[in-house]
C-alpha cells in the first residue's frame, strides 16, 4: 500500500531505488571500436586535397548510412552539434552584423554560433504550450539584414516547417534546422533535420543515439555540403583545389574520429527500436488520469514526436501550488521530474545586450515565458524504464495532489 504521507515532509518515497541510467552500447558497439582500435587508425583526415580530406572509413561508412536513413545526399559528421551548427552559418555566408532570427527556446549554442559569425542573435517567441518557434512572431522580426533563421524542434517534434519555409521564401532566407533533439520525428513525411537549407543532429551523450560526442550537418545542396566539408577540416589550407567561390572560406578542425563514428554507426541501426520503446512509454504515461490542472504534451500539427523531453502543461493559475514545488514533490517519491523547463536565451550574461534591445518590440516573449512557468517536464522515458515503474510514477501523481495543501 502506498504510504499516505509525503516523502518531502518525511513519508516513505514511492520509489526508492535509482532511476535507471539509460544504456545502449553493447558488444556491436564494442566490436566496432576494437577493431578501430586495432587498425590504429583513430582518425584518418588530412587538412590537404585527397581522398583522406573526407575522413577515414568509419566516417565515411556512417555519413552514408545516415544519408540512406535519413533520405538526404550529403551528410556531413562534425565533431558536436553545436560546431555544426557555426559551420552551417559559415556556409549559408552569415558574416558581420547579419540578423538571424532564432527562437528564445533552445540551447544557447544557436545564439553563440551566431555571435561567433559576427552576426546578430534576433530572438522569435514560441507557442505557449508546443515550446516552438511562433511564425508570426518571425514575421514580425525580419528586416532588411534578416539573412537567416534557426528553427530549434524542442523535445522531439518539429516547428511549423511549411510556414517558415514560406517566409524564407518570400524574404530570401536560408533555414537552419537544428534537429538536436528531435531526431527519427517527420514532419509531413520528412524527416526534421532534411527540411530546411541544412538540418544539425546531435550524437551527443544525453541524447537517444550517441557516440560521447559528434553531430551530423545535412543538405541537399551540392554546394553547401562541399562548403561544410571545406569548414569542418581547414578550408584556407585547402580551397586551392575548388573552384574560386569557395576561396574565401576559412575553417577549423572539427572532424569526427574514427572512434566515434564506429559507434554512431552502431547507435543509428538502433534508432527505430529506441525511438518506438520510447512513444510506447509515453504513450502508457498518457493513458493515465491526471488532475485537471496537469495536461499532457501538446502535439504540433503535421509533426510525429519522439519524446527526448516530455512536457506536461502545468496550468500554475488552476494548481494549488506552484509548478516548482509539485517538481520537488515528485522529485523527493524517487522520479526525475522537474518544472520551468529552459530559459530565454537572451537572459544569458552574453546575450544581454541584444536581450535589452529586443525586449520591447517582441513584448518580452510572453509565449516563451508562459511556457516555462507552466511546464513539468522530463527525460526520463527510456526505452530501458519498466512499465512497473512508470505505474509507480502514477502513484507519486496522485499522492501529490491529494496532499499538495500540506506543502
Amino acid at each position: 500500500m502506498m504510504n499516505k504521507n509525503l516523502a518531502l515532509l518525511g513519508g516513505i518515497p514511492v520509489h526508492t531505488g535509482k532511476w535507471p541510467f539509460f544504456h545502449t552500447i553493447g558488444d556491436e558497439e564494442k566490436e566496432a571500436v576494437a577493431k578501430v582500435l586495432d587498425s590504429g587508425e583513430l582518425s584518418a583526415f588530412i587538412a590537404a586535397p585527397g581522398p583522406r580530406f573526407e575522413g577515414g572509413a568509419a566516417v565515411q561508412k556512417l555519413e552514408q548510412a545516415w544519408g540512406d536513413y535519413f533520405r538526404v545526399p550529403y551528410s556531413i559528421s562534425m565533431n558536436s552539434a553545436t560546431t555544426a551548427i557555426w559551420a552551417a552559418l559559415k556556409a549559408c555566408e552569415i558574416n558581420l552584423e547579419d540578423e538571424v532570427i532564432m527562437p528564445q527556446l533552445g540551447m544557447s549554442a544557436i545564439a553563440a554560433s551566431t555571435v561567433l559569425c559576427g552576426a546578430i542573435p534576433i530572438f522569435a517567441d514560441c507557442h505557449p504550450e508546443t515550446m516552438l518557434i511562433d511564425p508570426g512572431s518571425i514575421q514580425e522580426l525580419i528586416t532588411s539584414q534578416t539573412k537567416a533563421i534557426i528553427v530549434v524542434h524542442l523535445a522531439g517534434q518539429i516547428a511549423p516547417m511549411e510556414e517558415i519555409l514560406n517566409l524564407a521564401k518570400r524574404h530570401n532566407l536560408r533555414v537552419i534546422e537544428d534537429n538536436a533533439q528531435a531526431i527519427d520525428a517527420r514532419y509531413q513525411e520528412n524527416f526534421g533535420g532534411t527540411i530546411g537549407d541544412i538540418g544539425v543532429f546531435s550524437l551527443n551523450c544525453h541524447k537517444i543515439i550517441q557516440s560521447g560526442e559528434g553531430g551530423v550537418a545535412c543538405t541537399h545542396d551540392k554546394t553547401l555540403a562541399e562548403k561544410l566539408k571545406l569548414i569542418r577540416n581547414h578550408a584556407e589550407k585547402c580551397v586551392h583545389a575548388w573552384p574560386e567561390k569557395f576561396h574565401h572560406l576559412f575553417g577549423l578542425n572539427l572532424r569526427m574520429t574514427e572512434l566515434e563514428a564506429a559507434v554512431a554507426y552502431e547507435q543509428l541501426k538502433k534508432l527505430p527500436r529506441l525511438s518506438s520503446e520510447t512513444v510506447k512509454r509515453v504513450r502508457f504515461i498518457e493513458s493515465f488520469s491526471y488532475p485537471e490542472y496537469i495536461r499532457l504534451a501538446k502535439k504540433s500539427p503535421h509533426s510525429t514526436h519522439v519524446y527526448y523531453i516530455y512536457h506536461w502543461s502545468y496550468k500554475s493559475d488552476d494548481a494549488p501550488i506552484p509548478a516548482g514545488m509539485f517538481a520537488q514533490a515528485l522529485q523527493a517519491e524517487g522520479f526525475p521530474i522537474y518544472a520551468n523547463y529552459g530559459y530565454l536565451i537572451s537572459e544569458l550574461a552574453p546575450f544581454q545586450k541584444y536581450h535589452d534591445e529586443q525586449s520591447k518590440k517582441t513584448k518580452n516573449w510572453p509565449g516563451s515565458r508562459e511556457a516555462i512557468k507552466n511546464s513539468l517536464w522530463t527525460m526520463g522515458l527510456r526505452p530501458n524504464i519498466g512499465f512497473d515503474l512508470l505505474e509507480k510514477m502514477q502513484q507519486a501523481f496522485i499522492k501529490v495532489d491529494k496532499q499538495s495543501k500540506l506543502l
